[in-house]
Protein backbone atom coordinates (compact mmCIF):
# COMPACT_ATOMS: atom_id res chain seq x y z
CA UNK A 1 0.00 0.00 0.00
CA UNK A 2 1.35 3.46 -0.54
CA UNK A 3 0.11 7.12 -0.43
CA UNK A 4 1.59 9.31 -3.25
CA UNK A 5 -0.27 12.06 -5.36
CA UNK A 6 -3.57 12.31 -2.93
CA UNK A 7 -4.22 8.48 -4.31
CA UNK A 8 -3.81 5.24 -2.17
CA UNK A 9 -2.31 2.43 -4.32
CA UNK A 10 -3.21 -1.32 -3.11
CA UNK A 11 -1.70 -4.59 -4.57
CA UNK A 12 -2.57 -7.85 -4.07
CA UNK A 13 -0.19 -9.33 -5.60
CA UNK A 14 -2.14 -9.83 -9.23
CA UNK A 15 -3.90 -6.68 -9.61
CA UNK A 16 -3.25 -2.61 -8.76
CA UNK A 17 -6.05 -0.71 -7.25
CA UNK A 18 -6.37 2.73 -7.34
CA UNK A 19 -8.13 4.61 -4.71
CA UNK A 20 -8.89 8.55 -4.21
CA UNK A 21 -8.24 9.74 -0.61
CA UNK A 22 -12.01 9.30 -0.03
CA UNK A 23 -12.00 5.81 -0.54
CA UNK A 24 -13.46 5.65 -4.37
CA UNK A 25 -11.99 3.22 -6.49
CA UNK A 26 -10.92 5.17 -9.72
CA UNK A 27 -9.02 2.95 -11.40
CA UNK A 28 -7.63 -0.70 -11.46
CA UNK A 29 -5.53 -2.88 -13.79
CA UNK A 30 -4.01 -6.32 -14.19
CA UNK A 31 -1.75 -7.23 -16.95
CA UNK A 32 -1.00 -11.02 -16.23
CA UNK A 33 0.87 -13.18 -18.93
CA UNK A 34 4.16 -13.65 -20.27
CA UNK A 35 4.18 -11.14 -23.00
CA UNK A 36 6.81 -8.01 -22.50
CA UNK A 37 4.19 -5.74 -21.40
CA UNK A 38 2.73 -8.50 -18.97
CA UNK A 39 3.53 -9.50 -15.29
CA UNK A 40 3.23 -13.02 -13.65
CA UNK A 41 2.75 -11.48 -10.63
CA UNK A 42 3.76 -7.65 -8.61
CA UNK A 43 6.29 -8.51 -6.31
CA UNK A 44 6.86 -5.04 -5.52
CA UNK A 45 6.17 -1.92 -6.84
CA UNK A 46 6.71 2.28 -6.69
CA UNK A 47 5.14 5.28 -8.15
CA UNK A 48 7.77 7.58 -10.15
CA UNK A 49 5.69 10.56 -10.56
CA UNK A 50 2.65 9.58 -13.10
CA UNK A 51 4.34 6.74 -13.81
CA UNK A 52 4.20 3.53 -12.09
CA UNK A 53 6.81 0.45 -11.82
CA UNK A 54 6.03 -3.17 -11.12
CA UNK A 55 8.61 -5.60 -10.20
CA UNK A 56 8.16 -8.77 -11.48
CA UNK A 57 10.54 -11.33 -9.65
CA UNK A 58 9.16 -14.07 -11.20
CA UNK A 59 9.89 -12.84 -14.98
CA UNK A 60 12.84 -11.24 -13.93
CA UNK A 61 12.29 -7.76 -15.15
CA UNK A 62 10.30 -4.32 -14.15
CA UNK A 63 7.70 -2.88 -16.30
CA UNK A 64 6.50 1.05 -16.34
CA UNK A 65 2.68 1.90 -17.11
CA UNK A 66 0.97 5.12 -16.94
CA UNK A 67 -1.93 5.55 -15.15
CA UNK A 68 -3.76 4.22 -17.22
CA UNK A 69 -2.47 0.80 -17.63
CA UNK A 70 -0.23 1.50 -20.97
CA UNK A 71 2.89 0.19 -21.38
CA UNK A 72 6.15 2.59 -21.08
CA UNK A 73 8.71 0.06 -21.18
CA UNK A 74 10.02 -3.17 -19.57
CA UNK A 75 13.51 -3.63 -18.09
CA UNK A 76 15.18 -7.19 -18.30
CA UNK A 77 16.92 -8.16 -14.97
CA UNK A 78 19.55 -11.13 -14.75
CA UNK A 79 18.47 -11.82 -11.19
CA UNK A 80 15.43 -12.33 -8.94
CA UNK A 81 14.60 -9.33 -7.36
CA UNK A 82 11.97 -8.97 -4.20
CA UNK A 83 12.10 -5.33 -3.79
CA UNK A 84 12.47 -1.96 -5.30
CA UNK A 85 13.15 1.18 -3.75
CA UNK A 86 11.44 4.72 -4.92
CA UNK A 87 12.83 6.40 -7.95
CA UNK A 88 15.42 9.55 -7.05
CA UNK A 89 17.25 11.19 -9.51
CA UNK A 90 16.79 8.89 -12.29
CA UNK A 91 18.11 6.05 -9.64
CA UNK A 92 16.76 2.89 -7.66
CA UNK A 93 17.64 0.14 -6.29
CA UNK A 94 16.78 -3.94 -6.59
CA UNK A 95 17.21 -5.87 -3.54
CA UNK A 96 17.59 -9.94 -4.66
CA UNK A 97 17.66 -11.26 -0.94
CA UNK A 98 16.03 -15.00 -1.62
CA UNK A 99 18.92 -15.19 -4.39
CA UNK A 100 22.05 -16.96 -3.55
CA UNK A 101 24.09 -13.76 -4.08
CA UNK A 102 22.03 -11.30 -1.47
CA UNK A 103 23.10 -8.07 -2.98
CA UNK A 104 21.83 -4.70 -3.22
CA UNK A 105 21.74 -3.48 -7.24
CA UNK A 106 21.70 -0.01 -7.92
CA UNK A 107 19.92 0.80 -11.46
CA UNK A 108 20.80 4.44 -12.76
CA UNK A 109 18.72 5.40 -16.13
CA UNK A 110 17.73 2.41 -16.56
CA UNK A 111 21.36 0.96 -16.81
CA UNK A 112 23.11 -1.71 -13.92
CA UNK A 113 25.24 0.81 -12.56
CA UNK A 114 26.88 -0.95 -9.14
CA UNK A 115 26.43 -3.51 -6.36
CA UNK A 116 26.33 -3.31 -2.46
CA UNK A 117 26.05 -4.87 0.45
CA UNK A 118 26.89 -8.51 -0.18
CA UNK A 119 25.64 -11.03 2.84
CA UNK A 120 28.27 -13.34 4.04
CA UNK A 121 27.87 -17.01 2.89
CA UNK A 122 27.49 -18.46 6.41
CA UNK A 123 23.93 -16.07 7.06
CA UNK A 124 22.38 -16.58 3.29
CA UNK A 125 19.16 -18.34 3.35
CA UNK A 126 18.05 -17.91 6.80
CA UNK A 127 16.19 -14.42 8.23
CA UNK A 128 15.23 -13.01 4.53
CA UNK A 129 12.22 -15.03 5.08
CA UNK A 130 10.93 -12.27 6.69
CA UNK A 131 11.43 -9.54 4.45
CA UNK A 132 8.29 -8.02 3.37
CA UNK A 133 9.83 -4.40 2.92
CA UNK A 134 13.36 -3.31 2.47
CA UNK A 135 13.17 0.30 1.77
CA UNK A 136 11.84 3.61 2.72
CA UNK A 137 12.09 6.72 1.01
CA UNK A 138 12.26 10.22 2.98
CA UNK A 139 12.40 13.28 0.29
CA UNK A 140 15.59 12.40 -1.64
CA UNK A 141 16.94 9.95 0.83
CA UNK A 142 16.22 5.84 0.54
CA UNK A 143 16.87 3.86 3.56
CA UNK A 144 17.57 0.35 3.00
CA UNK A 145 17.43 -2.08 5.74
CA UNK A 146 16.94 -6.15 5.97
CA UNK A 147 15.96 -8.80 8.61
CA UNK A 148 19.42 -10.17 8.79
CA UNK A 149 21.20 -7.01 9.44
CA UNK A 150 21.37 -5.04 12.69
CA UNK A 151 22.37 -1.75 10.40
CA UNK A 152 20.40 0.81 8.78
CA UNK A 153 21.55 2.16 5.49
CA UNK A 154 20.84 5.19 3.97
CA UNK A 155 21.21 6.72 0.35
CA UNK A 156 21.14 10.14 -0.97
CA UNK A 157 20.10 11.13 -4.12
CA UNK A 158 21.17 7.93 -5.63
CA UNK A 159 24.52 8.22 -3.82
CA UNK A 160 26.26 4.77 -2.56
CA UNK A 161 24.36 3.08 0.05
CA UNK A 162 26.38 3.89 3.46
CA UNK A 163 25.56 2.34 6.81
CA UNK A 164 23.52 4.95 8.94
CA UNK A 165 22.26 3.39 12.01
CA UNK A 166 23.72 0.71 13.99
CA UNK A 167 20.95 -1.39 16.28
CA UNK A 168 22.06 -1.98 19.69
CA UNK A 169 20.00 -4.63 21.57
CA UNK A 170 21.33 -3.93 24.97
CA UNK A 171 23.75 -6.96 23.81
CA UNK A 172 21.64 -9.16 22.93
CA UNK A 173 22.44 -9.22 19.31
CA UNK A 174 22.97 -12.44 17.54
CA UNK A 175 26.43 -13.07 17.28
CA UNK A 176 28.24 -13.35 13.92
CA UNK A 177 29.67 -16.78 15.30
CA UNK A 178 25.83 -18.26 15.64
CA UNK A 179 26.17 -18.34 12.12
CA UNK A 180 29.84 -20.03 11.33
CA UNK A 181 30.05 -22.30 14.17
CA UNK A 182 27.26 -24.63 13.59
CA UNK A 183 25.98 -26.06 9.76
CA UNK A 184 22.23 -25.78 9.77
CA UNK A 185 20.56 -28.27 8.35
CA UNK A 186 17.75 -26.21 7.18
CA UNK A 187 15.78 -22.80 8.38
CA UNK A 188 13.92 -24.97 10.36
CA UNK A 189 17.05 -26.55 12.37
CA UNK A 190 18.44 -22.50 12.32
CA UNK A 191 15.14 -21.08 13.58
CA UNK A 192 14.94 -24.24 16.34
CA UNK A 193 18.63 -22.79 17.86
CA UNK A 194 18.09 -19.49 17.59
CA UNK A 195 14.59 -19.67 19.32
CA UNK A 196 16.78 -21.43 22.21
CA UNK A 197 18.91 -18.35 22.79
CA UNK A 198 17.47 -14.86 24.00
CA UNK A 199 18.50 -13.16 20.80
CA UNK A 200 17.10 -9.88 19.42
CA UNK A 201 17.64 -9.38 15.73
CA UNK A 202 16.58 -8.01 12.43
CA UNK A 203 14.93 -4.91 11.51
CA UNK A 204 11.18 -5.65 9.27
CA UNK A 205 10.10 -2.12 9.14
CA UNK A 206 11.39 1.68 9.05
CA UNK A 207 9.91 4.77 9.28
CA UNK A 208 11.86 8.15 10.03
CA UNK A 209 10.22 11.43 10.65
CA UNK A 210 11.72 14.89 11.95
CA UNK A 211 11.35 13.65 15.86
CA UNK A 212 10.86 9.84 15.58
CA UNK A 213 12.46 6.86 14.28
CA UNK A 214 10.29 3.96 14.56
CA UNK A 215 11.25 0.21 13.23
CA UNK A 216 10.11 -3.12 13.67
CA UNK A 217 12.43 -6.40 15.21
CA UNK A 218 12.06 -9.77 16.60
CA UNK A 219 12.99 -10.90 20.25
CA UNK A 220 11.89 -14.46 21.29
CA UNK A 221 9.77 -15.55 18.26
CA UNK A 222 7.91 -11.95 18.63
CA UNK A 223 7.39 -8.87 16.79
CA UNK A 224 8.70 -5.97 18.66
CA UNK A 225 8.50 -2.11 17.44
CA UNK A 226 10.87 0.27 18.85
CA UNK A 227 10.36 4.58 19.10
CA UNK A 228 13.19 6.73 18.88
CA UNK A 229 12.77 9.59 19.82
CA UNK A 230 15.21 12.19 18.29
CA UNK A 231 14.53 15.42 20.66
CA UNK A 232 14.58 13.39 24.20
CA UNK A 233 17.42 11.01 22.77
CA UNK A 234 15.15 8.35 23.96
CA UNK A 235 14.23 4.83 23.15
CA UNK A 236 11.11 2.66 23.81
CA UNK A 237 10.60 -1.23 22.89
CA UNK A 238 7.50 -2.15 23.22
CA UNK A 239 5.14 -5.55 22.00
CA UNK A 240 2.05 -3.88 22.42
CA UNK A 241 -0.37 -0.97 20.90
CA UNK A 242 -2.87 0.89 23.19
CA UNK A 243 -5.75 2.21 20.55
CA UNK A 244 -6.86 5.88 21.55
CA UNK A 245 -8.10 6.44 18.07
CA UNK A 246 -10.57 3.99 17.43
CA UNK A 247 -11.31 1.82 20.06
CA UNK A 248 -11.63 3.36 24.13
CA UNK A 249 -8.88 0.66 25.77
CA UNK A 250 -8.02 -1.49 23.06
CA UNK A 251 -4.20 -3.27 23.27
CA UNK A 252 -3.23 -4.46 19.98
CA UNK A 253 -0.37 -7.32 19.70
CA UNK A 254 2.32 -5.84 17.85
CA UNK A 255 1.86 -9.17 15.65
CA UNK A 256 -1.50 -7.90 14.47
CA UNK A 257 -0.07 -4.56 13.59
CA UNK A 258 0.55 -4.27 9.71
CA UNK A 259 1.53 -1.14 8.80
CA UNK A 260 2.76 0.16 5.53
CA UNK A 261 5.29 3.84 5.96
CA UNK A 262 5.01 6.63 2.94
CA UNK A 263 7.54 8.80 2.18
CA UNK A 264 5.30 11.62 3.76
CA UNK A 265 5.47 10.30 7.29
CA UNK A 266 2.03 9.06 7.32
CA UNK A 267 1.00 5.34 8.02
CA UNK A 268 -1.16 3.17 6.76
CA UNK A 269 -2.90 0.63 9.24
CA UNK A 270 -5.45 -2.01 7.44
CA UNK A 271 -7.75 -3.57 9.82
CA UNK A 272 -9.44 -6.55 8.97
CA UNK A 273 -12.98 -6.03 9.24
CA UNK A 274 -13.70 -9.39 11.15
CA UNK A 275 -11.48 -8.17 14.01
CA UNK A 276 -13.25 -4.49 13.61
CA UNK A 277 -16.44 -6.54 14.19
CA UNK A 278 -14.74 -8.67 16.98
CA UNK A 279 -13.00 -5.44 19.06
CA UNK A 280 -16.34 -3.27 18.50
CA UNK A 281 -18.29 -6.37 20.93
CA UNK A 282 -16.09 -5.54 23.81
CA UNK A 283 -14.72 -2.07 22.95
CA UNK A 284 -16.64 1.14 22.96
CA UNK A 285 -15.91 2.45 19.16
CA UNK A 286 -14.57 6.51 19.40
CA UNK A 287 -15.76 9.28 17.57
CA UNK A 288 -15.66 10.04 14.62
CA UNK A 289 -15.38 6.61 13.62
CA UNK A 290 -18.40 5.28 15.50
CA UNK A 291 -20.75 5.24 12.70
CA UNK A 292 -18.15 3.47 10.06
CA UNK A 293 -16.95 0.64 12.78
CA UNK A 294 -20.95 -0.35 13.93
CA UNK A 295 -21.76 -0.65 10.63
CA UNK A 296 -18.77 -3.40 9.24
CA UNK A 297 -19.80 -6.34 8.54
CA UNK A 298 -16.94 -9.45 8.74
CA UNK A 299 -17.06 -9.97 5.11
CA UNK A 300 -16.41 -6.67 4.20
CA UNK A 301 -12.89 -5.08 2.80
CA UNK A 302 -10.57 -4.05 5.90
CA UNK A 303 -10.78 -0.77 6.51
CA UNK A 304 -7.62 2.05 6.62
CA UNK A 305 -6.28 4.00 8.84
CA UNK A 306 -4.01 6.82 7.63
CA UNK A 307 -2.32 8.90 10.23
CA UNK A 308 0.94 10.85 11.60
CA UNK A 309 3.53 10.79 14.32
CA UNK A 310 1.87 12.61 17.45
CA UNK A 311 4.57 15.64 17.35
Amino acid sequence: MKCENNKIYISDGLTLFIFSEEGELISCFEKRGEAPDEYSGISDFVIDGEDIIILDRNQQKTITYDHLGNNISTFHLEYYAQAISPIVNNTFFLYNGFDTGHKLHRIRNWKEDSVFLEVNKDQTGYLFIFAHHNFYQDHDSVYFFQPINDTIYKSVDGGSMDPLLYIDFKGKNIPTSFFSDKKYENVKDFFDNLHKRSYAYGVYSFIRSERFTMFGSFYQKNKKLTLFDHKNKLSNTFGTIKDDVCFKGLTIPISQFIYHANKSGSIIVPLEAYSVVEWRNTHTPSEPFESLINTTREDDNPLLLIFDFKQ
